[in-house]
């Protein structure tokens, strides 16, 4: 027959084994809070891995209204590339959607003739933040190198295949987002926790 102290110890053991299983559970399930500083890195979201092939789209070209309308469509979202999270539904950007804004307002100031400090700032931001982007990015990825000469007469790099991140992805989870924030806002009156 076990003591008082053996049965005290097999109960410790016990409650030990149970708090052990319940942390172990809760291992990438933190909770974040939305303020300040508390907030996860990335979303909450898988991207899959998928082929893509790099290539000169005539779709992006310099000095052309469809370029322009292009650009803008990669950008547009209900939500303008913003996703609102936690419990009081704080704001964040999302890098691509971010990125993409900067290619495109690149893109419209390589097409003004006139440069504003206002754009001259935001080009500087822009240039700033992409090549921030690439850094820490670090893609390592071989890619073919291209001759000057090549480009001269085709207009164009050859096209080659790459592994990306699937960013529909991101255009679907940005819409699904919106979508809650919409439905929350109009049984609410607010996008605030009541």
């Amino acid at each position: 027959m076990l003591s008082q102290r053996g049965w005290a110890t097999i109960l410790l053991l016990n409650i030990a084994f149970i708090v052990s299983r319940t942390l172990l559970c809760n291992i990438g399930k933190t909770k974040y809070s939305y303020i300040d500083k508390d907030y996860p890195v990335k979303l909450p979201v898988k991207l899959p891995q998928v082929q893509a092939t790099f290539d000169c789209s005539v779709r992006y070209a310099l000095n052309t209204s469809t370029a322009e309308e292009v650009w803008n469509k990669s950008t547009d979202t209900r939500n303008g590339g913003f996703v609102r999270l936690g419990p009081d539904r704080r704001v964040f950007a999302v890098s691509m959607f971010h990125e993409l804004h900067c290619m495109s307002a690149l893109s419209r100031a390589l097409n003004e003739t006139v440069q504003t400090p206002t754009l001259d700032g935001h080009v500087g931001h822009c240039l700033n933040y992409l090549r921030m982007f690439t850094q820490c990015a670090a893609d390592a990825t071989e890619e073919p190198v291209v001759k000057v000469s090549t480009l001269k007469r085709q207009g164009c790099a050859p096209s080659f295949i790459r592994r990306c991140s699937n960013w529909n992805t991101l255009y679907d989870f940005l819409s699904s987002n919106y979508l809650v924030f919409h439905e929350h806002k109009v049984v609410n009156g607010s996008w605030y926790r009541e």
